[in-house]
């Protein structure tokens, strides 16, 4: 079966699922509430487009200088319910058509990841969406500080750390460190001193995946693991009770 892994990546799969960024589930149904315009300069409009979740009937914000078309399909409870009326071809790049959204990103961080790198994920996606590179990687470089702090990482230079995290975390795959080591601009002591060459939105976006599944390796894998484990525990338990058949089985032939 192909992998689609790739849509949950995504805010919008199609006209009508998406990935909720505030219940966090995947794959649920949605409607367009409602969308509006107004002057983003005195040449431009801005089209702002209000989604509705079907789930958590929590409502996000997403603008787009296109004017996509809706229609009405429906009604939802009492409300009109529009839905995008697009092309195939345009309702697979339907994500690509809002520059930016609130919330910022569907990632929902999990809250075993700590406060200050979540808050400092969150705002470098927030630059990402608005473009915003310098601010973006700023906060990038001030995650790596923050994640070497908590995790002991020693070095003098960002480089230095980023390997220390590296050899700390063995379990995490060595990749995501090393892809952070060939983007200069997470590195580099020029950061703030001097103009990047070539540095565009893919370069911090490849940052911050990779800082995304550094976070989720160190701090959530490990306790859904756990949390899976004891969960089989007490399964265990209730069904065999506090021995297992074959610790009866021994405890019987002492006996």
């Amino acid at each position: 079966m192909v992998d689609q892994s790739y849509l949950d990546d995504k805010y919008f799969i199609d006209t009508s699922i998406y990935n909720c960024p505030f219940c966090n589930r995947r794959h649920v149904s949605y409607h367009v509430a409602s969308k509006r315009t107004f002057d983003w300069t005195t040449k431009k409009n801005c089209y702002v487009y209000f989604v509705k979740c079907h789930s958590c009937q929590n409502i996000s914000m997403h603008l787009s200088y296109q004017d996509l078309r809706i229609y009405k399909y429906g009604n939802y409870g009492q409300d009109a319910a529009f839905r995008f009326d697009l092309g195939p071809d345009c309702v697979k790049k339907l994500d690509e058509k809002f520059f930016y959204s609130v919330p910022t990103s569907f990632f929902v961080l999990d809250n075993r990841i700590p406060k200050i790198l979540r808050e400092l994920m969150t705002e470098a996606e927030g630059c990402l969406k608005s473009n915003y590179l310098t601010g973006g990687s700023a906060c990038a470089r001030k995650l790596i500080y923050e994640l070497g702090v908590l995790q002991n990482a020693i070095g003098d230079t960002y480089e230095d750390r980023i390997k220390s995290l590296k050899n700390i975390n063995k379990d995490v795959d060595s990749a995501y460190f090393d892809t952070l080591l060939t983007i200069q601009q997470v590195t580099s002591t020029k950061v703030h001193e001097k103009a990047y060459d070539g540095w565009e939105s893919k370069h911090l976006r490849l940052i911050l995946s990779s800082l995304l599944e550094i976070l989720n390796e160190i701090y959530v894998v490990p306790a859904v693991r756990d949390d899976k484990r004891k969960t089989i525990l007490k399964l265990k338990k209730e069904i065999f009770g506090t021995n297992t058949p074959g610790e009866a089985s021994k405890k019987n032939k002492g006996q």
